[in-house]
């Protein structure tokens, strides 16, 4: 078992990037993170039977943010209509029908404040620190230590950077 935090969004649309640039600063700080950029297929790559997992992502949901765990019995259920694009919950789908399936999934999501261009705003960030410093907590239990100052310092730099 191991664990693997994925992150997904398209750094073309706003807060739609949080996902990618947290697990892509989260990489850089020597965390078990992959950034699957905006399309959601990659992530299938980095998913084995038995890990516990983590998406990290926009969601567009009433609460600003949260940590969720997917019900991995119905998630193989999703049906996948976007051949282009793929939801944390259609990659979970997919991994258990290729006999990856995770012990456990989480989504730690973060509500947008807006999907245009350029860069992450302050809000989104706002709400990305709230939801990191559960999350922190959350995988301390699983040996991870993640420094949210300084995954939070790397997310501000590179939100206007598209790539």
């Amino acid at each position: 078992m191991a664990v693997k935090i994925i992150g997904l969004g398209n750094r073309l649309y706003g807060d739609d990037a949080v996902g990618s640039l947290t697990a892509a600063c989260m990489e850089e700080l020597g965390l078990p993170a992959f950034d699957a950029g905006a399309n959601g297929f990659q992530a299938l790559s980095a998913i084995e039977e038995g890990d516990v997992v983590f998406f990290i992502d926009v969601m567009l949901m009433e609460e600003e943010e949260g940590i969720f765990r997917v019900d991995l019995d119905r998630a193989d259920l999703v049906e996948i209509t976007d051949p282009h694009r793929l939801t944390p919950l259609q990659v979970l789908s997919l991994s258990a029908r290729s006999k990856a399936r995770p012990k456990e999934a989480y989504i730690v999501g973060v509500r947008p404040e807006r999907l245009d261009w350029p860069g992450i705003s302050e809000t989104a960030i706002r709400r990305l620190e709230k939801v990191l410093r559960k999350f922190k907590r959350f995988v301390s239990t699983y040996g991870i230590e993640v420094d949210v100052d300084r995954v939070l310092e790397c997310v501000r730099r590179k939100s206007n950077e598209p790539w």
